[in-house]
């Protein structure tokens, strides 16, 4: 009996030893492609990169900033502003908001297929437990109000309530309507302090439909149950 309760441990110890080594190279993943990005990556380059590449450099930039927001949970409002010095306001607009809301799909996907279960082998079933009901206090009000909000950790957020249980559903319309507010950035980078205007107004207009359109989500999503 003994021998099969050390086997037990024995074989948790392996499986947490092995799930916080994943945890320890994904972190330094991230870290590595922050230091990349800030050090190695700035909009001058980028511009005479995409300018020799051509029309690919498009889909090239795309993909970076996809790979940025996914992987390095950190503001990313230099690359968003970014968008619009090197391709203009209205093509950075779209550059972003499709990028971005990739980017965070992907991140809502990716904790949903594996975080939870890394998760769950880290840390006692008490404190996941907790962690469960903290999370579903802050919600997609919380996470929409976090995206159209400057300089705020929005990213790191998602990554934090996608371990959570909140459904997938549940994000769409604060993503996309985050995202677009995001993505108005570009026009700063093409018109300066005039576009500081144009992004500001973008996110006050966006946080208003965006608290109307998450608050009925929200609403009829408790309701649901009930009339079935």
């Amino acid at each position: 009996m003994q021998d099969l309760i050390f086997n037990q441990q024995l074989i948790h110890n392996r499986t947490k030893l092995r799930s916080i080594l994943i945890l320890s190279i994904y972190i330094t993943i991230m870290i590595l492609a922050a230091v990349i990005f800030s050090n190695y990556v700035d909009r001058e380059s980028l511009q005479k990169a995409i300018q020799d590449i051509g029309p690919l450099g498009i889909i090239i930039y795309f993909i970076i900033e996809v790979i940025y927001v996914t992987l390095t949970p950190l503001l990313n409002t230099a690359i968003l502003i970014a968008s619009g010095y090197i391709f203009g306001g209205h093509l950075g607009f779209i550059i972003n908001f499709l990028a971005t809301t990739l980017g965070l799909f992907l991140i809502v996907f990716l904790v949903k297929r594996y975080g939870r279960s890394l998760l769950q082998k880290v840390v006692s079933h008490k404190f996941y437990r907790n962690f469960d009901r903290i999370v579903q206090k802050i919600g997609p009000v919380t996470l929409l109000i976090v995206y159209v909000l400057p300089f705020t950790p929005d990213d790191e957020l998602t990554y934090l309530i996608a371990a959570g249980p909140v459904k997938f559903r549940r994000f769409i319309i604060p993503i996309l309507l985050g995202s677009l507010a995001k993505a108005a950035y570009s026009y700063i980078g093409d018109l300066g302090a005039e576009g500081i205007i144009i992004a500001l107004y973008a996110r006050v207009i966006l946080l208003v439909i965006g608290l109307i359109a998450v608050g009925l989500q929200e609403h009829w999503i408790k309701r649901l149950p009930k009339m079935l």
